[in-house]
């Protein structure tokens, strides 16, 4: 079992969360339109990756690679980050945050499975409770920024109305584990607005217009050797 302390963001203010999990997964191929997933699988297809039988695909991720560090270290210089939103399942309650499924791009043209063991998962320490933006949860926008060479360009920008709902990727994830309590879920991310880049540093934001609230992170990328 891993700890890791939130920041609980609520209308009401701002309260502390200790969250233990002991189950890490990451939902591969989880766009709503299936238009638009096959864009991200054909996105990966052009570096070598083999398209799934179906989808969505659930990858377990090792609880330890799961980081709110400001950096993180990498083999290779072909890795790049992804802004997904977090679905965290503690205590009967849902709770939303924001990661970065960082992924080795080379590994993943031989094994998407072992690609996501080879590199930390970055999230903030920030939170919200499902409740408070479940009826409009279809407004909330993920934004992402790649530096390069220290000029930022914008990565990605998509309504998470392009993943699955929230219900159905715990309803999917349920039919593989019967127990999903303790269980952080990457949720799959939006497509990417020109291609992969692989920069020094990622930035990610979860955008809530109606509440006028973010929850954001960034980290550098260290690349070993």
């Amino acid at each position: 079992m891993k700890t890791i302390d939130f920041t609980l963001i609520i209308k009401e203010g701002r309260k502390e969360l200790r969250v233990d999990f002991d189950k890490v997964l990451a939902v591969g191929f989880a766009g709503r339109d299936q238009v638009k997933a096959m864009e991200h699988i054909h996105e990966l297809e052009k570096l070598g990756v083999k398209a799934p039988e179906s989808i969505p695909v659930l990858y377990p991720v090792a609880d330890l690679l799961v980081t709110d560090e400001d950096y993180i270290q990498v083999l290779g210089d072909k890795s790049s980050g992804e802004a997904e939103f977090l679905i965290i399942l503690q205590g009967g309650k849902i709770y939303i945050g924001l990661g970065s499924d960082h992924t080795d791009r080379d590994l993943e043209s031989v094994s998407i499975a072992k690609s996501k063991q080879i590199c930390a998962k970055p999230l903030s320490n920030e939170v919200w409770l499902y409740d408070e933006v479940k009826d409009h949860w279809d407004e909330l926008k993920l934004v992402s920024w790649q530096v390069q060479n220290e000029k930022e360009v914008k990565y990605q920008e998509g309504k998470v109305s392009e993943i699955l709902r929230v219900e159905k990727i715990i309803e999917e994830v349920s039919k593989t584990y019967s127990d999903t309590d303790n269980m952080i879920m990457f949720s799959g991310t939006v497509p990417l607005l020109d291609g992969f880049v692989y920069g020094d540093s990622f930035r990610c934001e979860l955008q809530d217009e109606v509440l006028q609230r973010k929850i954001a992170h960034e980290y550098k990328v260290e690349v070993l050797g």
